[in-house]
Formats: C-alpha cells, sequence, structure tokens
C-alpha cells in the first residue's frame, strides 16, 4: 500500500513538471512568433540586390550584437532602440527604409516599431543577411577596422626627431622640467627631448600625447610661411597669443609668442615653403573648422611641423598625405573609425582611400566630422576617445 501511495505521488510530481515545462516553451515560442506583415512591406534578398544598384532608401542594420552588415547600409540602429534612437531617423515619416538583420526576426520586429511611431514607407529584408548570404551576397565585417585604421604597433613614419629635442629644450620652447611634470614618458621619450638621435617618429594609442606635444612645440617655433601670409601673420597679427596653440602652450620658459615663428629648426627653401603652405591648405582637423594653414589648436601645430618635416625630406605630397592622416588617426580615433565605416559601406576600403580627401574639410573639419556622423551614426563596433587640445 506504501509503494502505491509513493507512486502515485512520483507521477503526479512528473506530470506537474512536465505541464510547467511544456506551457513554459510555449510562452517561450509564442514571445519568437514572427511579427504578422502586411503585403509589401517584405522585400527578398533578389530585389534588394536590383534596387542597391539603384538606392533611393535609407538602409538600417538592426542586429545586434553587431554581426556585420550589407555593403550601403546608411546606419547602425539596434532593433529594440528605434525609438530611444528617432534623432538617427529621417524627420520625414514618407522617407523609403529597408531594414534588415540576420535572420529576419529583428527587423521585423523594428518595422514594427516604426509603423507605430508613423513611418509609412518601411521595408525589411525577408531572411535577412542569412538569405543575402544564399544569393551570393557579400557581408562585411567592419569589427576589423580597428585594426586598420588604429593598428596597436602603431605606424612609423619616414622621418627621425634627430636632434629636435635637445634644441627645444636649449632655446626653451620646452622647459623640460615642466614638460616632465606634465607628461609621463618613457625613457625613449626623455632621450629623444634630451639626448636626440636617429629615433624615427612614431605614433600609437600609447605615445600619441607625447608625439603631439613635441610637435607641437616644433610648430610653433619653425619659421614658416603659414605665420607670415597664413590667418595668424595677417587677420589676427596683433592677437596671436589668443589661441589653443599660442596662449595654450604652458610648457615654455616664459610667454610661448615669444617662441612663434622665431627658429630655422627645418630648413626649407622659398619652393618648399610654398608647399608647405598648399599642403596646410587642405588639411583639417575635426576639432574645429579650420585648416593647418589657420593652425590655431595644437593639432594643427603639430601637423603643420609633420609637413615641414616630411617636406624637408622630399616625399611626395600624396606621400606627404598618407602620413599626415596617420597622426591625425592617433589624434582622433573616433571621427577617423567613422571616416573608415562612411567608405567601408560605399565599397572603398581604407588602405585605398584618398587621404587628401579624407583629411579635407568634407570629413576631417568639425563641421564635416559632425556630418559624417550623422551619416554614420554610433559605431557598431564601439569607438575611441579624441585628443584634446591642451598640453
Amino acid at each position: 500500500m506504501r509503494r502505491i501511495k509513493i507512486k502515485k505521488k512520483t507521477r503526479f510530481l512528473f506530470t506537474l513538471i512536465a505541464s510547467f515545462v511544456f506551457f513554459t516553451l510555449v510562452g517561450f515560442f509564442a514571445g519568437r512568433t514572427p511579427v504578422k506583415l502586411a503585403p509589401g512591406e517584405t522585400v527578398s534578398a533578389r530585389e534588394l540586390k536590383k534596387e542597391l544598384a539603384k538606392k533611393d532608401f535609407v538602409f538600417i542594420n538592426v542586429h545586434t550584437p553587431y554581426e556585420g552588415e550589407i555593403e550601403k547600409t546608411d546606419s547602425f540602429i539596434q532593433f529594440d532602440e528605434m525609438m530611444a534612437s528617432e534623432q538617427m531617423l529621417p524627420q520625414d515619416k514618407n522617407t523609403p527604409i529597408v531594414l534588415y538583420c540576420k535572420t529576419g526576426r529583428m527587423s521585423a520586429e523594428a518595422l514594427k516599431t516604426l509603423k507605430g511611431m508613423g513611418y509609412t514607407n518601411v521595408r525589411h529584408l525577408d531572411g535577412g543577411m542569412d538569405a543575402w548570404k544564399r544569393v551570393g551576397g557579400n557581408v562585411l565585417d567592419l569589427s576589423k577596422l580597428p585594426d586598420e585604421v588604429l593598428p596597436k604597433e602603431g605606424f612609423v613614419l619616414p622621418v627621425s626627431w634627430g636632434d629636435m629635442g635637445p634644441r627645444l629644450v636649449q632655446l626653451g620652447v620646452i622647459d623640460l622640467t615642466k614638460f616632465e611634470e606634465a607628461v609621463v614618458m618613457t625613457d625613449e621619450q626623455k632621450e629623444i627631448l634630451k639626448q636626440g638621435g636617429d629615433i624615427p617618429i612614431t605614433i600609437n594609442n600609447q605615445n600619441s600625447q607625447f608625439v603631439v606635444d613635441v610637435l607641437w612645440a616644433l610648430g610653433l617655433a619653425q619659421k614658416s610661411i603659414v605665420y607670415d601670409e597664413g590667418p595668424l601673420g595677417k587677420e589676427y597679427k596683433n592677437e596671436q597669443g589668443n589661441f589653443a596653440s599660442t596662449g595654450g602652450w604652458t610648457l615654455a620658459q616664459g610667454d610661448a609668442v615669444n617662441y612663434l615663428n622665431k627658429f630655422d629648426l627645418i630648413p626649407l627653401t622659398p619652393e618648399q615653403q610654398k608647399r608647405v603652405g598648399e599642403i596646410a591648405k587642405n588639411i583639417y582637423r575635426p576639432c574645429c573648422g579650420n585648416p593647418t594653414w589657420f593652425p590655431d589648436c595644437n593639432h594643427g601645430m603639430a601637423a603643420l611641423a609633420a609637413i615641414e618635416l616630411l617636406v624637408s625630406k622630399g616625399l611626395s605630397d600624396e606621400e606627404i598625405y598618407k602620413e599626415v592622416l596617420k597622426l591625425n588617426s592617433f589624434w582622433f580615433p573616433d571621427n577617423y573609425l567613422m571616416a573608415a565605416t562612411y567608405f567601408a559601406r560605399q565599397g572603398t576600403p581604407w588602405d585605398k582611400i584618398d587621404a587628401k580627401e579624407v583629411l579635407g574639410d568634407k570629413y576631417s573639419s568639425g563641421q564635416g566630422a559632425g556630418e559624417l556622423y550623422q551619416k554614420v551614426g554610433p559605431l557598431p563596433y564601439g569607438g575611441s576617445a579624441g585628443g584634446s587640445c591642451g598640453a
């Protein structure tokens, strides 16, 4: 009799557990039930291929976590953050929009959200990136871009520091005591300032502040056509000390303006000076709207010094733009990761871009950087902080 009761109790517990599991699974898969869509709210992978050839719609990747994207994507917005990211969506709610994810489930959810927000012309890719790959479509993996734009080993420029460090210290452009208090230096960096030597200029995540500071001092003190014929020598001749690049250099002995445009640290012929000026007019930085022709901040003066060094070594204009882009990329990593993302989505890999174009006002000025962000949106793989304009 006791055994029968135990068996009944066991059978009851088993039934109870089985029922719980059954209803839990039913609830789980009910939550995964595909969103019912109206006719015309989907686009097949084959149809999308044709439409991308003459793209006239906003193309949004909504898959999370990031697992790649289709070429010509306009932005990345997580499927469950559409309402929170409304500022990234078209203001005109009749704008054609195509959404996609990996399988189509997330994009269908996002489509439903957008329809609820009042968007009237929204479709999603049926089957997502999986379907896209089945018809031979390529999926870009932009998560590798940081390694291309900002490699861990950094870049080695085709110029060395030489005796610039000791000369800047000797002339008072760099007060060594102040510099050591402001910048934590490695033994090699101390050697660059104190002894000099045939040490190549390298830039990476660890030394970007040191590089910008020493080049800043060099750009400040070097005699340049930029200070004779540019805005600092013309429109602002009587206000030269009022800029971040001059008044902001606090690591000199005395007033930084006393060293502006004073020394022939980099011997340049008049023809070379002219080249410096022409190149400087086409190199911008995202912290402001001015070209290096008007170096009103530290990055501008540092870029000027880099141009002067590279011109003195006989590099071509194309080579100089490429080398300065390497510096700018580590000084403003977020901006150039955005630029690399933008170009990759248009089908141009980072190693094939035109450095002069990227350094121009369209992509590298403060306004250009802002417009670039509006086009690209948040980076799907995260970003890095940019440099400041202080020593």
